[in-house]
C-alpha cells in the first residue's frame, strides 16, 4: 500500500463532549490523513470499518476520557479487542491519559486514584523524561487533568517519564512501538477552557512541549511506513 493511502486513527473515548478541537490540531501535525472515532458515544462501528484494512493504519492515538478503566462498559472491552490485532502487528500506538491507563491495564499493570479523596490533578507540571525511542531526555512542562494514574507499570514496559506527582508518567513497550503518557500533550486552548483550567499568560509557550511530543509521534508513524 502506498504511503498516501495510509492514515493515523485517532480514538476519542469521550462520554459527553468530544475533543474535536484537539483532533483538528493533531491533524495539522500529521503528514498522513487522520480519522476520528467516538466509541463511547456512538459504538465501535467506525473502528470496525478500519479493521477491514489493517495495513492502511499507520498509527493509532487513544485520547483521554472521563471514564475509568475500571468501569468496564461494553465500549471499553470492544475498544481493547479492536486494538489488540494492531498491537500484535506492531502498528505504532500512543495512549494519552485514559489511553495510557488502558494500555497499562491491558498488559497487566495497575491503575488507581491519585488521592484517597479522588481529587483531580489539574494544571501545568514539570515532567522528567529519560531517553526513549520516541522522545529525547529532558524536562518538559505538560498539562495534567486526571484523578487516576498508573500505580504499577506492566512488566513488558519501561518507565520513560516521572514527576513528583506521578511515578509512572510515561511508558514504552520494551519491543513494540507502544507508548503511554499520563499528561495531555494534545491539549489546546479550548481544552483548557472546557475544563476551566486557567491558562498562563503565554499559553502558546505552555502548550509547546506537548505539541512537540505529538509531532514526534506523528513523524514516527510516517517514517515507519
Amino acid at each position: 500500500m502506498s504511503p498516501d493511502q495510509r492514515r493515523i486513527v485517532i480514538v476519542d473515548p469521550a462520554r459527553v463532549t468530544p475533543e474535536i478541537d484537539c483532533f483538528n490540531v493533531l491533524s495539522t501535525y500529521s503528514a498522513l490523513p487522520t480519522t476520528y472515532h467516538l466509541p463511547a458515544l456512538f459504538g465501535p462501528g467506525s473502528l470496525v470499518r478500519e479493521t477491514g484494512a489493517q495495513n492502511s493504519v499507520a498509527g493509532i492515538i487513544v485520547l483521554g476520557s472521563a471514564a475509568s478503566v475500571h468501569d468496564r462498559q461494553p465500549w471499553q472491552s470492544q475498544l481493547e479487542s479492536w486494538l489488540m490485532p494492531f498491537i500484535e502487528q506492531n502498528t505504532p500506538v500512543l495512549g494519552i491519559c485514559y489511553g495510557h491507563q488502558m494500555l497499562a491495564r491491558m498488559f497487566g499493570g495497575e491503575v488507581s486514584y491519585v488521592a484517597p479523596d479522588q481529587r483531580k490533578l489539574r494544571g501545568f507540571f514539570n515532567v522528567e523524561f529519560s531517553e526513549s525511542r520516541l522522545w529525547p531526555a529532558g524536562r518538559r512542562t505538560l498539562l495534567r487533568s486526571h484523578c487516576e494514574h498508573v500505580t504499577r507499570r506492566p512488566e513488558e514496559f519501561t518507565t520513560i517519564a516521572a514527576s513528583d506527582e506521578t511515578a509512572v508518567d510515561a511508558i514504552q513497550h520494551r519491543q513494540r512501538p507502544i507508548w503511554g503518557i499520563q499528561t495531555h500533550p494534545e491539549a489546546t486552548i479550548n481544552f483548557l477552557d472546557s475544563r476551566e483550567i486557567q491558562a498562563p499568560q503565554d499559553v502558546g509557550a505552555a502548550l509547546k512541549d506537548g505539541a512537540t511530543l505529538m509531532k514526534s509521534f506523528m513523524s514516527y508513524c510516517h517514517s515507519a511506513i
